[in-house]
């Protein structure tokens, strides 16, 4: 798994602090429309948002049908664009020609107040970071701000996301809003994600239930947060301590952070895994 996001971080970096912004600098793509049909091309390697995370290089967080795309099938040839709509997958190309780091084009689904599962009103571009019975999608949320009219982008980690999408559903499910402040809603949410993505396995649903029950306890509570405060710390530390630039710092504390973050999703499916063969 951390060869998904060792790269994801590195090419988001790359946005902010990477060969001084150069707009003219172009990437190659293998863009899989939703027809099935597959398109070698080459897109514009820097796309600058004002607040964001890696997947601007999208359109934003949120799938928007109308963001258009823009490329050149060569060095040489004139721009063309393409709309979001129109693309399934987008996956990012090494010196190589493989694939480093891809985008998937996922339906969405979220819980509504009274727990009723249903469509979002967006899809999203997301990339891949296990991949199993149960895959696991996610990005770091990088939060970046101007420092005035004419200075440079200061990015901070902030938190991850993590989606959930069972092999056989064409949806993802997102266990952890973390935008909800219902501690309850959100402790059930989270373990009815799992659920839905689990599917019909008596055995793994029986896990999910202790495990709800674990999420109410202080102890358990006061253990994760203090954990995720002390790694951080340590994390801080470490980058100091290897005297590592802006945009190194940036990325190993997000890359870290996101790894940490990622064990408790991983260590549940892989209860699945082990439970339902």
């Amino acid at each position: 798994m951390s060869k998904y996001f060792s790269i994801l971080l590195l090419f988001f970096v790359s946005l902010f602090y990477g060969q001084k912004q150069d707009k003219n600098s172009y990437i190659p793509v293998e863009i899989t429309k939703t027809d099935g049909v597959k398109m070698n091309v080459l897109v514009s390697k820097v796309q600058i948002p004002k607040i964001s995370t890696f997947k601007d290089v999208l359109g934003g967080g949120d799938f928007n049908s109308k963001t258009k795309i823009e490329y050149k099938a060569s060095e040489s040839s004139p721009s063309e664009k393409i709309t979001a709509k129109e693309i399934s997958k987008i996956a990012y190309l090494d010196k190589d020609y493989d694939e480093a780091l891809a985008f998937e084009k996922l339906k969405v689904k979220e819980f509504d107040r009274n727990g009723v599962l249903k469509d979002a009103k967006n899809d999203v571009f997301l990339s891949r970071i296990y991949d199993g019975k149960i895959g696991i999608y996610g990005h770091p949320n990088i939060i970046c701000t101007k420092n005035g009219q004419i200075g440079p982008y200061m990015c901070e980690y902030t938190y991850s996301i993590f989606y959930l999408k069972n092999n056989q559903e064409n949806f993802a499910v997102m266990p952890l809003d973390i935008n909800l402040f219902d501690l309850k809603r959100s402790f059930d949410n989270f373990v009815n994600a799992f659920k839905v993505a689990g599917k019909d396995c008596p055995e793994f649903a029986k896990y999910l239930e202790l495990f709800r029950k674990k999420m109410e306890d202080r102890n358990f509570q006061k253990e994760m947060r203090k954990g995720m405060i002390d790694y951080k710390k340590q994390v801080v530390k470490e980058a100091k301590e290897n005297k590592l630039d802006t945009g190194e710092t940036l990325d190993y504390i997000s890359r870290k952070m996101f790894e940490y973050e990622a064990r408790l999703y991983l260590g549940i499916v892989k209860e699945y895994e082990k439970n339902c063969p």
